[in-house]
């Protein structure tokens, strides 16, 4: 029976630590940051910085939450960005007006081109030679408005090329503004072709584009335009953040190199920097979650770093769909020598999110990232942005929050409410250990001693006996005459 009671009493207690175990580690955040607020909005947004990537415990950032001055949990959306739904992109050939260096300087249309009505161009005499001309002016012609130019993609002639060029664009061949830069590189290795014939435009609408070549005109055999049709939505883009330095270790295998994002990224472009020029290269590029977790294989490119006088191009960037593993591996072909000596490494790039909030209550507000235990809070952005004030201002995150200060945030965070449950759950510890005690003590006294028990047999069987024996000599005939005969003589 005592066994019985103590083991209930263990058994209640250990369940109600279970119990109770979940609420106590919800509360705990690993990083806390202050929140800086203009006064009188009632909703506010804030583009959430690495470093609360990195303090974060869950791929999908549910372990967030916002907290104001009084510890209450603050309602939030988050918008992570997304790229719009792409459908494939239409080439369509450009006309190009190689300009003499002096011309290329000339407001208006250069010696040699002329403007039709319309405002296409046309030539009016022969091209200069490729000497003697270091920009080509472009007539993209009339785009609809459902649609932009994405990039253009320059075919040379050369077998070997590299250089560089930059873009101006303009509607009226007045006025020009920059409109991006790049590096084209054809080379030609092992009997295969490394090339890089792409300029990126990223949605240019303008009329017209001057192409200088910086490290001398190449042979352009022709000029293809990438259009790409606009998405009925807009998408909701943040500029790409960017962790640079990150160095990948060579592993035991050849060929092999492992790195660490050092948070849950949802990295979707990947830099991949070489160590020495002249080095060309296939690589494999494999993530995963944990280091428990098998390797999937996410992007396969050609790694190249070339130098040539004062020109060096690279690979450009891997672009990925958002991947959000911390452990990532390189495999390198090295049947041609592979990387060389030195390190390789790695530039991690990927749009942050936004999270909005009401800013309900009284200053300080903070935002706690980091418990891997909680569940995600995050309502929709609709359904948080009601009525007219409905648009939020700035936020500002500011510096993460001393230890002192972070547990003084921590147990504002919990509230009375909270205090009052954790108090009831150490009563309830208490109450169930205060009866495992009592039901323990209870079955001890119900059992005597043995040494008592065994006493009490002995004795009850000697008087058992000294009875029995008084009885017998007192109903015996034989013993009465014995005695009677006895008395007489």
């Amino acid at each position: 029976m005592k066994r019985v009671f103590t083991l209930t009493g263990w058994c209640f207690a250990i369940v109600a630590a279970w119990i109770c175990a979940p609420a106590l580690a919800a509360d705990d955040f690993a990083q806390r940051f202050t929140l800086q607020l203009d006064e009188g909005a009632a909703y506010y947004s804030v583009t959430l910085p690495a470093a609360v990537y990195a303090a974060s415990q869950r791929g999908d950032l549910g372990d967030v939450r916002i907290f104001n001055g009084a510890g209450e949990s603050l309602p939030y959306a988050l918008s992570v960005p997304r790229e719009p739904a792409r459908t494939p992109p239409t080439l369509r050939p450009v006309h190009w007006f190689p300009v003499p260096p002096a011309a290329a300087k000339s407001s208006g249309a250069p010696p040699g081109v002329s403007i039709a009505g319309d405002g296409s161009l046309y030539a009016t005499s022969a091209p200069p030679a490729r000497a003697q001309h270091d920009t080509d002016l472009i007539d993209i012609g009339k785009v609809s408005q459902t649609s932009h130019v994405s990039a253009l993609l320059v075919h040379l002639r050369d077998d070997n090329y590299q250089g560089r060029v930059s873009v101006e664009a303009s509607d009226d061949l007045r006025h020009w503004q920059p409109a991006g830069d790049a590096q084209l590189l054809k080379v030609s290795y092992n009997g295969s072709t490394l090339s890089q014939d792409r300029i990126e435009l990223d949605g240019m609408h303008a009329r017209y584009l001057r192409l200088r070549w910086l490290d001398g005109a190449p042979y352009v055999d022709s000029l293809d335009m990438e259009i790409q049709a606009v998405a009925a939505e807009p998408a909701q883009r943040a500029d790409r953040t960017w962790r640079d330095g990150i160095v990948a270790h060579a592993g035991l295998k050849p060929g092999e190199y492992f790195f660490s994002t050092g948070g849950a990224y949802p990295v979707d472009r990947l830099r991949l920097n070489l160590p020495q020029p002249n080095t060309v290269a296939p690589a494999v590029v494999y993530s995963r979650t944990g280091l428990e977790a098998p390797w999937r294989e996410v992007a396969g490119a050609m790694l190249f770093r070339l130098h040539n006088g004062a020109v060096e191009q690279s690979n450009s960037s891997l672009e990925l769909t958002p991947d959000t593993d911390r452990q990532w591996r390189v495999v390198v072909d090295t049947r041609n020598g592979g990387l060389g000596a030195g390190s390789l490494t790695v530039a991690a790039g990927w749009r942050p999110a936004t999270l909005t909030f009401v800013a309900r209550g009284a200053a300080p507000f903070t935002l706690a990232v980091g418990n891997a235990a909680t569940a995600s809070a995050a309502v929709s952005r609709d359904n948080l942005l009601i009525g007219a004030s409905a648009v939020a201002a700035t936020a500002r995150l500011g510096e993460a929050l001393s230890a002192e200060q972070a547990a003084s945030a921590q147990a504002a965070s919990r509230g009375p409410d909270a205090m009052r449950r954790y108090w009831l759950w150490a009563a309830l510890l208490l109450a169930v250990g205060s009866l495992g005690a009592i039901a323990w003590r209870l079955a001890r006294r119900a059992q005597p001693p043995a040494g008592a028990a065994s006493g009490a047999a002995g004795s009850g069987s000697a008087v058992s006996g000294i009875a029995g024996a008084t009885s017998a000599t007192t109903n015996s005939p034989g013993a009465a005459d014995a005695n009677g005969q006895g008395g007489n003589g």
